[in-house]
């Protein structure tokens, strides 16, 4: 079993997660409270972790916007809640389960508004609590891409590259192809999905208006000009750019692989292929 499928089946139990207790915390979890500086207060970020046999990321929520990272570098494994000596400031997982987990960490941040100058942190995560913003971004992240024929738009696409003019295209495109994995759009994707526009960029990304259609081929992002959509194959569309004074287009591919996004951003850093 190679690592891609591991991180997949991490995400499988995700949605079981009431059902059996397990001394690792394995899931999607908020922060509720956090005890630094001020004593213990209500979590002062909209954030996540997410947890598998795998990888753990972090996911922050900041004005419908989300980042995604690896902040923590290890796998969430119970360790118990006390350090085994005045030396060892080690990440501690304690208090861990289906329903949540406390995190304990040795902050040497100089200044913070939170965080100690040089003592531990305790965060409290629970399970199954999530903001609106958050919300729409984990619906858009862990669903199972498919085509819908009432409307093709939705699913994801990944970014091949841009292009200048559209007759262009039939020339650039091999070269996109061949050279996505070492461009600078490898592992950034498009979401669309049925009641909100998520873009990942990066590993960054945002939720935003309802898709809008001018005959299916415009969408509207935040605030921004609607953008108009072309057709160029089923699975493969040109995305209008208005740059100051001139026109460019941003061509996408849409992805069948059967995966959600957040299998694929996971695999991305189980395998170290960070760019």
């Amino acid at each position: 079993m190679n690592k891609r499928t591991l991180v997949a089946i991490s995400f499988v139990l995700t949605t079981a997660i009431g059902q059996a207790q397990t001394e690792n915390p394995r899931g999607i979890y908020k922060m509720m409270t956090l005890t630094g500086k001020q004593g213990e207060i209500k979590a002062p970020f909209d954030q996540y972790k997410i947890c598998t046999d795998s990888v753990t990321l972090m996911l922050l929520m900041r004005d419908m916007a989300f980042s995604i990272g690896d902040n923590d570098h290890k796998v969430f494994d119970y360790t118990g809640e006390q350090p085994k000596d005045e030396n060892d400031k080690r990440t501690l997982i304690y208090d861990s389960g289906a329903d949540g987990f406390t995190l304990k960490w040795w902050s040497t941040n100089k200044g913070h508004l939170y965080y100690p100058d040089n003592g531990w942190c305790i965060e409290k995560y629970w399970a199954n609590q999530y903001s609106r913003g958050a919300q729409m971004a984990f619906d858009a992240l862990t669903a199972v891409p498919t085509l819908d024929k009432e409307n093709p738009l939705l699913g994801t696409w990944r970014i091949l590259g841009d292009v200048d003019e559209l007759h262009d295209l039939k020339k650039a495109l091999p070269k996109m192809l061949e050279n996505y994995e070492s461009s600078k759009y490898y592992n950034s994707f498009y979401v669309f999905t049925p009641k909100s526009f998520a873009v990942v960029v990066r590993l960054n990304g945002g939720a935003a208006n309802s898709v809008e259609y001018d005959g299916k081929k415009a969408y509207k992002l935040n605030n921004k000009t609607t953008s108009r959509v072309i057709w160029l194959t089923k699975d493969r569309i040109a995305v209008e750019e208005k740059i100051d004074y001139r026109t460019d287009y941003k061509i996408l591919e849409r992805v069948n692989d059967g995966q959600t996004m957040l299998s694929c951003i996971a695999s991305r850093y189980v395998s170290g292929s960070r760019r």
